[in-house]
């Protein structure tokens, strides 16, 4: 049979057009799946970047665990070292009230001393019938009780002088407290905090913030030129007594605290004809916490 040129050219001219489209198809289908390739070889990129971050937070947090656990032993040491100190302060306290011999007196000590960290606790005592005294000292090593070396001791190693002498009579007693009531003798009224009204009084280039609480005078004492001290030291230990308890006084007792000399503090309180004094404290609310501990 005889085709015409025309048409075995239109024959091959389709033929042509269809590989071309099967060729296209395919390019098309491979390039489809290069597509699909790259987001999972993006994907995977991805987890292993979540795992990279999942692993330093990991680590973040067992290196917070160990400072943590490292923090607690460390606190846990110190709480431990404080108990060992107080429970040996109080074994020393027992055996300097052994060493008060005296038949007239009740022994009564403090039981708390502001001993500084690292310092040992010692003390001379002398007693007779109707008194005795204490000096407190600290030390950088174990001195035993009235050890000749503590009388040669520098100043700044007194902690505090505890003295108990028995008057004669109640008169005499009184007048070593020297009570006032601060109301009648009247001044400056400040407040004190806690509902207390103190009274500023001035003179001499001296200034005196005093109250009461309860059987109690109390003054604080500073320059005239520096008001502020005396009337922040009176608030400080108004705030202090309202969650530490003084002795009972039998009737009265005193307590001066100074702002400028250190050695001018002193507590002092009567049992009728006896009366007990703290003395010679470097810092005023330590006076405070020495008297308040007093069994």
């Amino acid at each position: 049979m005889k085709y015409s040129k025309q048409l075995v050219s239109c024959i091959i001219a389709t033929c042509l057009l269809s590989a071309c489209s099967a060729n296209a198809e395919k390019g098309t289908s491979n390039s489809d799946t290069n597509s699909e390739s790259t987001v999972q070889v993006d994907t995977n990129s991805q987890t292993t970047e979540e795992k990279t971050n999942t692993d330093d937070e990991n680590e973040q947090q067992q290196t917070s665990e160990i400072k943590k656990t490292t923090d607690d032993t460390t606190t846990s040491s110190t709480n431990n070292s404080s108990v060992t100190n107080k429970e040996d302060q109080t074994k020393m306290i027992e055996t300097i009230k052994k060493e008060v011999k005296t038949s007239g007196l009740p022994v009564e000590l403090p039981t708390i001393l502001p001993l500084k960290d690292g310092k040992y606790l010692s003390a001379t005592t002398k007693a007779g019938k109707n008194n005795y005294s204490i000096v407190f000292y600290e030390s950088d090593k174990n001195v035993k009780i009235n050890d000749p070396s503590l009388r040669k001791a520098p100043k700044k190693s007194i902690i505090a002088k505890y003295k108990v002498i028995k008057y004669i009579d109640l008169n005499k007693a009184n007048t070593e407290i020297s009570y006032e009531d601060f109301s009648k003798v009247g001044g400056q009224k400040v407040n004190l905090g806690h509902q207390i009204i103190g009274y500023q009084d001035a003179g001499a280039g001296a200034l005196w913030t005093s109250w009461n609480e309860g059987r109690w005078a109390l003054a604080t004492h500073t320059r005239a030129t520096k008001p502020e001290q005396g009337l922040e030291l009176a608030k400080k230990a108004v705030e202090f007594l309202e969650t530490n308890t003084l002795p009972v006084p039998k009737p009265n007792g005193s307590i001066h605290l100074d702002a400028i000399k250190s050695t001018e503090n002193n507590v002092k309180w009567q049992n009728n004809n006896i009366v007990f004094s703290v003395e010679k404290v470097q810092d005023p609310i330590d006076a405070l916490k020495i008297a308040t501990s007093v069994k």
